[in-house]
């Protein structure tokens, strides 16, 4: 019958220490759910950031160009692409 008890004590213990190590799983997967969240968030601030950044080295390569003569078929290049683009958004507006 004491055998009984201690493999009964015993199995109550590893349960418990289950039971324990569940909770803690539990709460670091919680953890690294809202870690995730987190970085998720910054990698899309960043990209809205490198796209910002792209938009001013753009801009910035047009007002050089403008200050030299030779820039001049890289402005009109670019005046173009623009117009192509508004064209298109025109187009798409009046269907």
């Amino acid at each position: 019958m004491e055998q009984a008890g201690n493999i009964v004590s015993r199995i109550e213990e590893k349960v418990l220490e289950l039971l324990d190590r569940h909770r803690k799983l539990k709460h670091e997967c919680a953890d690294l759910r809202t870690r995730n969240a987190e970085l998720l968030a910054l990698i899309e601030s960043q990209k809205i950031e490198i796209s910002d950044f792209k938009e001013q080295i753009v801009k910035l390569k047009i007002t050089k160009s403008l200050t030299t003569s030779k820039g001049s078929i890289e402005v009109k290049a670019k005046i173009d692409e623009l117009l192509r683009e508004i064209d298109k958004c025109v187009g798409l507006l009046d269907q």
